[in-house]
């Protein structure tokens, strides 16, 4: 059943890596390994036609980026600073305390959160069967790419995991102007 699940996971995952820009004849990244994923792992796909399932509730970009901020800079006061792929917020820095990416989860219960510079995942809150951070092993989603360029949020309608459907927000973290980092947030819906 467990080979079962990791095959379903890391199909699903093949085609999230292809469809992530809706143009279905593109493949992955070269270069990025992937091996086996942890159960419950966040391998969520856009619906076939890119519309969302009938009865779900469309997640608003700019309410999400606007409570996650307020929340952030409470928490966190300063700017967003990023050094190859360390990230800091003012004086705070993520990379192995998690903190931004569960304080993320507090206010979107049941949501799955990653923090990538540039194609690195430098935090998130998905947990291996030993308890610690998945961190690699799974392509980062093209969608990470388009939002560090355009520096706008991206929306997709995502499948499901089990009962629980899940809309998926790409989020650029500026200083000023520049987008330093993206944050990933699949809610639950």
């Amino acid at each position: 059943m467990k080979k079962l699940l990791i095959a379903i996971i890391a199909g699903l995952l093949v085609i999230t890596a292809l469809g992530c820009s809706g143009n279905e004849s593109q493949t992955p990244e070269t270069g990025t390994s992937q091996t086996e994923l942890p159960p419950g792992h966040p391998s969520l796909d856009e619906t076939d036609n890119g519309q969302q399932p009938a009865g779900q509730v469309t997640v608003d970009a700019d309410e999400v980026m606007n409570k996650i901020n307020t929340a952030l800079d409470k928490k966190f006061p300063g700017e967003w600073k990023a050094e190859d792929t360390t990230l800091q917020k003012g004086s705070y820095t993520e990379n192995g305390s998690y903190g931004i990416v569960d304080e993320v989860t507090n206010i979107y219960p049941g949501s799955m959160v990653s923090l990538f510079v540039g194609q690195e995942r430098i935090s998130g809150t998905i947990k291996g069967e030993d308890g610690k951070r998945v961190l690699e092993g799974y392509p980062t989603p093209e969608a990470v790419g388009q939002t560090m360029e355009s520096g706008k949020a991206v929306v997709i309608s995502a499948g499901s995991i089990g009962s629980t459907s899940y809309q998926k927000v790409y989020m650029p973290l500026k200083s000023g102007e520049k987008t330093v980092a993206v944050l990933t947030v699949s809610i639950a819906q």
